[in-house]
């Protein structure tokens, strides 16, 4: 089936091409995109191909669509109301929004409705957490959105994330607590992206944090969630996030790490023993296990990450939790 089109027209330069090559290039819509510089050439086509959407600026709006609908390029983040589009941010951003005032569906990003939960979590302490996660990331993210939460004691994220932003996690959420309406652009604004994975900075302490009560977690990860703009939520989860083992409980895949020595695996087998013992056995049935071999070189840049040894492990370990060989690189 042929795709339906939605047409987007801009006079600036080449701002609308370069938008409508990303979209399609990365199918972040499930509609094929057609991009004018002249409202007069936009027109003729509309004629020819009635197109189901149109993004415009507002002084495009002249005249009406028979059977479609017509959204607005806005140049202020604050105009972005009802059928305004913020045109001064990511193109997957621009995509995200598209989808939310459209009501439209992913592209080929679709996950099966909700965004997905994995969880890196371990007992064991130094088994290359971290850095499995963000490569994970950004494998993923060569298809899908996905979202990067950190949440360990001490993430050292300042050294390695080279573009700072003011807001971390901690702002994010006093957002989530305070200024609901305004949360989702707070995280876009917070949001680092590292080859396509969106990073949300840790908090500098995880004290800053340790008042979130398990209720609150729910919340949180379910607005996120059911918000439709990530296909996977990757939690880097340590063991004082309050609540830990229902925030697992939400993920359909878990990886736990741990190097393969007695001291680590006793420590695995008692996380084990708690879990059976709290009826959790739902986590343990989506825990998949993992012993790293040791690696002669890790990436500190998490962008090169990509380039490791490290990621032929993980592209090879989780094979068949993602296809790899089956999608498009």
């Amino acid at each position: 089936m042929e795709k339906e089109i939605i047409a987007v027209g801009h006079p600036e330069g080449e701002y609308a091409g370069r938008l409508a090559d990303y979209i399609n290039e990365k199918s972040l819509l499930n509609l094929k995109m057609v991009a004018f510089q002249s409202k007069e050439k936009m027109a003729e086509y509309r004629k020819r191909h009635n197109p189901k959407y149109e993004i415009v600026p507002p002084e495009w709006d002249e005249e009406p669509l028979s059977d479609g609908e017509r959204f607005f390029f806005c140049e202020e983040k604050e105009q972005e109301k009802e059928r305004g589009i913020y045109r001064y941010q990511a193109a997957d951003l621009i995509a995200a929004r598209i989808r939310e005032v459209a009501g439209l569906k992913r592209g080929h990003s679709e996950v099966n409705g909700a965004s997905k939960y994995i969880a890196i979590y371990s007992p064991v302490g130094r088994c290359l957490k971290t850095s499995f996660s963000l490569t994970l990331g950004q494998m993923l993210a060569n298809n899908y959105r996905v979202l990067y939460l950190n949440f360990e004691n001490y993430s050292g994220f300042g050294r390695f994330l080279k573009a700072q932003k003011a807001s971390d996690f901690t702002d994010l959420f006093y957002y989530f607590r305070n200024m609901p309406d305004e949360f989702f652009t707070k995280m876009e604004e917070s949001a680092i992206s590292v080859n396509g994975l969106l990073i949300i900075p840790p908090a500098l302490s995880y004290l800053d944090t340790e008042s979130i009560g398990e209720e609150e977690w729910d919340k949180f990860f379910q607005a996120v969630s059911d918000s439709g703009r990530y296909d996977y939520i990757l939690l880097d989860l340590s063991d004082y996030v309050k609540g830990l083992y229902r925030i697992l409980q939400k993920c359909s895949i878990i990886y736990t790490l741990a190097p393969a020595d007695g001291v680590a695996m006793a420590k695995i087998q008692q996380y084990e023993t708690i879990l059976s013992e709290m009826h959790c056995e739902g986590i343990l049935n989506h825990t998949k296990k993992l012993t790293p071999p040791i690696f002669k070189k890790i990436p500190i840049e998490p962008e090169e990450l990509l380039h490791s040894e490290l990621a032929d492990y993980v592209r090879r370990i989780t094979e068949e939790d993602f296809n790899w060989l089956k999608k498009p690189q």
